[in-house]
């Protein structure tokens, strides 16, 4: 068994927790405000730069890795006593290999181990090189006869939002550059003349400008993440792996999935195309496993052929809580009224108090979709349940036979027949739904008695 060394990026995690250490010196400079002041703050800085670097050093000395004869990962660290972790193969719900654009540059990647049951602050994080991850995932969770698939739905339905994103976002900014330009010249007198409305009208066009980009490089992001993705599945596995200036790849037990997440957005109804998240354990990926298009349902059963969606019913909403509608009902109550209160008073701010109450009043559309949606259903031998959380409705099927189930109710829940179900999975992932009928939820129970 040879042990080795770590990847110095290893400490990269470390050095970004202790950036505010070097932000202490300089707090001086803001009182005293002069150069030997900031020559001070410098020197110190550096010291401490040359400290962290030497605890740096330390921490990469004293921990390595290695893999036994018998296929056993092992860590170590050696720091006065000597400690090791092992994990076999059988012991992990799932791995991840993640490589963003910096660790590819300098050939590392981050190799996450999610042991069974283990909560995701107690899994396994290490940085290695390329090779010697690739080398670990193969030897802890084998691919042996993967069946490939190539879905182009995320690709696709990433790049069509990203060209409408950035065309909208173009003619934002066009907007905002000209109404820079009106600016007058900077002086008090000026100043002291220039309308509320010019400046409201600058605030509003640049926060759009500014929202847009935002959203921009998410969808950016998120378009690099889909290309060249690939999934596949074994006798015992499912995963993926994709990604253009970042690399990430997943592996997961198929006896140790939680759940099933189809998500529901409006993105996803306008482009027909259905995300589908997998949780194992602790692991809950923010990629999507596939996406699949309508009418590419078959790729669906091939990859999760136990999956079960939820009928297409409406929940019965007879006495159902109105807390539903609290998150978003009140903040957007109190935008449109400061937004009707500007139209006779201030109208110069009505523009800019619109986008709050309009992204509110989104999130209020989506709790009426789940206080008309969210619910629980038993189907051909599978817990079902629908829940809204913002904008998406998470169709879920439940796989694991190990889960918790608490109903919870308040005085008045419990005199109209209603509980708060929330079921909770290996590696403590919960899920909650709702204001369900107290019959729908001891059906779950029963059903877990017998099961």
């Amino acid at each position: 068994m040879n042990e080795r060394r770590l990847h110095p990026f290893t400490v990269l995690r470390f050095l970004r927790k202790t950036l505010v250490v070097y932000l202490l010196p300089l707090v001086q400079v803001l009182f005293e405000r002069n150069w030997t002041a900031l020559h001070t703050a410098l020197r110190q800085d550096a010291l401490l730069f040359l400290l962290l670097c030497a605890v740096s050093w330390g921490i990469l000395h004293v921990s390595s890795w290695s893999l036994d004869d018998t296929g056993v990962f092992h860590l170590h660290w050696r720091l006065g006593i000597r400690l090791d972790r092992a994990l076999r193969g059988e012991m992990l719900a799932a791995l991840t290999i993640d490589r963003p654009l910096l660790y590819r540059m300098a050939g590392a990647s981050r190799l996450t181990l999610y042991p069974v049951g283990a909560a995701q602050k107690h899994t396994l994080s290490v940085c290695l090189s390329k090779a010697d991850a690739e080398a670990v995932a193969d030897q802890l969770m084998p691919l042996v006869n993967p069946t490939l698939h190539r879905p182009a739905g995320g690709e696709r339905a990433a790049l069509g939002f990203l060209g409408a994103n950035g065309l909208s976002t173009l003619a934002l900014f066009v907007l905002a550059v000209r109404q820079t330009r009106d600016v007058p010249d900077w002086n008090p007198a000026v100043f002291a003349q220039i309308q509320v409305s010019f400046l409201a009208r600058f605030a509003a066009r640049w926060l759009l400008a500014a929202a847009g980009f935002l959203l921009g490089a998410s969808l950016m992001r998120s378009f690099a993440q889909t290309v060249h993705y690939t999934v596949w599945h074994t006798a015992d596995q499912i995963g993926s792996r994709g990604g253009w200036l970042g690399h990430f790849e997943c592996r997961v037990r198929t006896s140790e999935i939680s759940f099933a997440d189809v998500r529901i957005s409006p993105a996803a109804r306008l482009m027909k195309r259905w995300p589908v998240f997998v949780t194992a354990g602790g692991c809950s990926p923010e990629l999507p496993l596939f996406v699949y298009r309508s009418g590419e349902e078959a790729l669906f059963r091939e990859l999760l052929p136990e999956f079960r969606m939820p009928p297409d019913l409406l929940a019965r909403t007879e006495q159902r809580s109105l807390i539903f509608f609290a998150p978003a009902g009140i903040p957007f109550a109190l935008c449109l009224l400061l937004t009707l209160v500007s139209a006779t008073v201030l109208p110069q701010l009505t523009v800019t108090l619109l986008i709050p109450t309009l992204f509110f009043g989104a999130l209020l559309a989506g709790a009426a979709a789940g206080y008309r949606r969210e619910g629980l259903w038993l189907r051909e031998g599978r817990m079902t349940l629908r829940r809204q959380q913002g904008l998406y409705l998470h169709c879920i099927c439940v796989f694991h036979p190990d889960v918790c189930l608490t109903a919870a109710q308040s005085p008045w829940a419990a005199s109209v027949g209603r509980t708060n179900l929330t079921l909770t999975f290996p590696g403590w992932v919960k899920l909650k739904v709702r204001s369900v009928p107290l019959r729908d939820a001891e059906n779950f129970f029963r059903f877990m008695e017998t099961n």
